[in-house]
């Protein structure tokens, strides 16, 4: 990749626009209007030179959607842009992580954007890609101490995996990579396809727990089950799908006192859980139990199951981790 960039005030009519990844949004146009008419055009688009007719050169936007149609929409003339030279894939790859970052998209569509960010790392750093029957996956391996993730798309260190490098350049935890790549393994397209836009693409445990589903009939018949609205179990909905009913677990002491606990924290307000927050995080908690952070998996696992009110999602939680 050429590494050059230059800065430009770009004509809008020189600009095109190729097929995106997601759809730009009718209304996050309208609000990036509104936001560039009162504090000004903030950020530059990305673009690449194109050739273009008797020696015009055009330009095809690589990152910069949202921007570009709301200053399209306001009339201006021209852009702020930074042009840069990039390959096919380098250019899909900014895209997938432009939307990446983004803090709106479900754990499903995280998922399949990683999928498809690796679709572009395994072309360009073959050698760290194993392939078998069930097709390409990161091969296994953690990076070096002294490793440190070059500028803006540079080459891949040798020692440097898929979700080490994901999480470093994105600043995506590895974890969080990681979960997402079992969820596009374990779940096939054709259902994710019928999974995306319902309540099972919002949820990560979910998701999770039908990727876990080996049998690709049984998963899809789970997976019926859960779209019916009959329940919201993965378990119960795999128990049905299995042609037997779902077993209720018996009530232990500790699951008596999740239930309390749960009762008694969706009916406290805000103020009362920020005390609580405050005793619990000086004490040492009995075994199994932890103070979980509001931007942990457990936390949605959390607000799933008691639906507390909205103002409860920036605090930590006191949750049983055995009984999840």
């Amino acid at each position: 990749m050429n590494e050059a960039a230059a800065w430009a005030a770009l004509p809008l009519d020189l600009i095109d626009v190729p097929p995106r990844l997601r759809p730009v949004e009718a209304a996050a146009v309208a609000n990036m209007a509104v936001a560039i008419q009162e504090s000004g055009f903030t950020s530059t688009i990305l673009v690449r030179p194109q050739s273009g007719e008797e020696d015009t050169t055009r330009y095809e936007l690589v990152a910069g959607a949202h921007r570009l149609a709301a200053m399209r929409q306001l009339g201006r003339p021209t852009i702020p842009a930074t042009v840069r030279i990039l390959t096919d894939d380098e250019a899909l790859q900014v895209e997938i992580d432009e939307n990446l970052v983004r803090r709106d998209l479900t754990p499903l569509e995280r998922a399949e954007m990683l999928e498809a960010r690796f679709s572009v790392w395994a072309r360009r750093f073959p050698h760290l890609v194993a392939g078998d029957e069930g097709g390409a996956r990161p091969k296994r391996g953690r990076p070096s101490n002294s490793v440190k993730m070059t500028e803006f798309l540079g080459g891949a260190p040798a020692t440097m995996g898929f979700a080490e490098g994901t999480a470093a350049e994105l600043g995506l935890s590895k974890s969080t990579v990681e979960r997402a790549w079992r969820t596009v393994s374990g779940v096939p397209a054709p259902l994710r396809q019928r999974l995306r836009g319902t309540w099972v693409a919002k949820s990560e445990g979910a998701l999770r727990q039908l990727a876990g589903v080996a049998d690709a009939k049984l998963q899809a018949k789970t997976a019926d089950v859960l779209l019916s609205g009959k329940t919201k179990s993965v378990a119960d909905a795999l128990a049905y799908a299995s042609g037997s009913a779902p077993a209720k677990p018996a009530a232990t002491p500790v699951s008596e006192l999740q239930a309390a606990f749960d009762k008694l924290w969706k009916a406290a307000s805000a103020s009362e859980r920020a005390a609580v927050i405050e005793s619990l995080a000086t004490r040492q908690l009995p075994g199994g139990w932890a103070l979980i952070p509001s931007d942990a998996p457990e936390f949605a696992a959390y607000r799933e199951r008691v639906d507390p009110t909205p103002e409860a999602t920036d605090d930590d939680l006191l949750q049983g981790l055995g009984d999840e």
